[in-house]
């Protein structure tokens, strides 16, 4: 009987294995203990898809967008270029957002009345609702 010679090459290497399976993570929502392989537990990913199908964002939806543009440009037809101020005097200003007047966030409608601020006015006014929710 003729034995077969394997080649040098196709000889048996027991360092070869698989690839590793992923570690088992907690759930990034705070305070949940599920251990899974994704980012979320179930309850929590259905969750955050359902609130971001139902408010979406900014960047990810045009409309709001072109709300807040036309908002800013009806401001600018009848004022200028010219932030009332939160915290402060009205002054001038040539960087104007549309701000929600009551933020989503706190419970306001994502569809809501909007306010034109300058970029800073707008930082100020959120971070100061933020330290009163706090």
């Amino acid at each position: 009987m003729q034995q077969y010679l394997r080649p040098a090459f196709a000889t048996h290497h027991p360092a070869r294995t698989t690839m590793p399976k992923a570690r088992l993570r907690p759930c990034a929502q705070p305070g949940c203990p599920e251990l899974q392989y994704e980012p979320r537990c179930t309850e929590h990913r259905r969750a955050n898809d359902r609130y971001r199908r139902q408010f979406g964002s900014k960047l990810s939806e045009p409309r709001d967008r072109a709300r807040r543009k036309a908002a800013v440009d009806a401001h600018r037809a009848q004022h200028g270029d010219w932030c009332p101020g939160w915290g402060r005097e009205a002054h001038a200003s040539a960087d104007l957002t549309a701000d929600h007047i009551h933020e989503v966030t706190l419970g306001g409608d994502p569809h809501g009345e909007l306010q034109v601020l300058c970029r800073g006015c707008n930082a100020r006014k959120h971070a100061t609702r933020q330290n009163r929710v706090r």
